[in-house]
């Protein structure tokens, strides 16, 4: 019963750190007149990832130290980018109809469908090496210049507002708290894995990959409700693409990973159909909305399902 505590109180730190640096990151961002859109992908993705890198880095330093914990890495990675593509943008697309740029889809959209193939192709032998995990990394790097680079300003830069809290400070007040959590967030899963008998990639899927969702369903539901689609579709692929690249890419340059083959047949196909769902609504020429959003959501409970019933 502790240990399922102490887990739930490191998911609530993850969430409630990742909101403190995000909302110093826009803060800082809107300083500069960067687009919403951008602000999404970049910097409130890599905010709302921090708990997936955290848990990454946690669970690699445990392996460094003789205990397995591939399946959480692996299994949080997959599972985030799963619950944000289904669960978080189904939950957003209720509260608010989800339109954005074509540029968006065709760009971005293909992106994180080639950032869900190529981490299937490397993981397909059922495990993701040093060389392999930098290959993941050297493709993430390669897509964040080339957005960078086609960035312009959307408009003038503001001033900081008067009775703001300092921008840095809430980033420094947030990755403390992330770290920390994540910290407790993985040892208390890898116990709880054994104790229970549940497979490490179902746990990390499920529990922690959902857990580690809700700052970006947070900020896809506050954006959508205000009418900001850009900034709660780019936050969601974004983040999927930080996930499926950045955190098993660094976890398997600090230490080689095993990948179960539920991940290799179940996990990285739901990816790449929740991506490809996603394109076909957007691309239409309302967005997505109610129906689609029920959809996303339906997906995301059958293939919870799935996974429990193969546990």
């Amino acid at each position: 019963m502790l240990g399922l505590l102490l887990l739930i109180l490191g998911l609530l730190g993850l969430w409630g750190g990742s909101i403190l640096t995000v909302r110093g990151a826009v803060d800082l961002s809107e300083q500069h007149g960067l687009s919403k859109g951008f602000i999404g992908l970049t910097i409130l993705a890599i905010g709302t990832d921090l708990p997936e890198l955290l848990v990454s880095v946690s669970g690699s330093v445990q392996q460094l130290q003789g205990v397995e914990a591939s399946g959480v890495i692996v299994g949080n990675a997959t599972g985030s980018a799963i619950a944000q593509g289904t669960l978080v943008l189904g939950t957003a697309g209720l509260v608010g109809y989800l339109s954005v740029a074509p540029r968006m889809v065709r760009r971005d959209g293909l992106t994180l469908l080639l950032a869900a193939l190529l981490t299937g192709f490397l993981a397909f032998d059922g495990h993701v090496g040093r060389v392999e995990g930098a290959a993941l990394l050297i493709a993430y790097l390669i897509y964040l210049v080339a957005l960078f680079q086609s960035e312009h300003q959307s408009g003038e830069p503001r001033p900081p507002l008067a009775g703001r809290a300092n921008p840095l400070m809430l980033i420094g007040i947030g990755l403390v708290t992330v770290i920390l959590s994540a910290h407790v967030a993985v040892t208390e899963a890898v116990e709880l894995a054994e104790l229970w008998g549940i497979s490490q990639t179902v746990l990390g899927a499920l529990i922690l990959g959902a857990g580690t969702s809700l700052p970006e369903l947070a900020l896809a539901v506050g954006a959508a409700r205000q009418g900001h689609a850009s900034l709660s579709v780019g936050n969601v692929i974004g983040s999927n693409i930080f996930d499926l690249l950045v955190p098993v890419g660094l976890a398997a340059v600090m230490y080689p990973l095993m990948v179960a083959p539920a991940t290799i047949w179940i996990d990285l196909p739901t990816v790449a159909l929740a991506t490809v769902a996603l394109l076909i609504f957007l691309t239409r020429r309302r967005g997505l909305q109610r129906a689609e959003a029920v959809a996303l959501v339906v997906l995301y409970v059958g293939y919870a399902t799935l996974r429990v019933l193969l546990i």
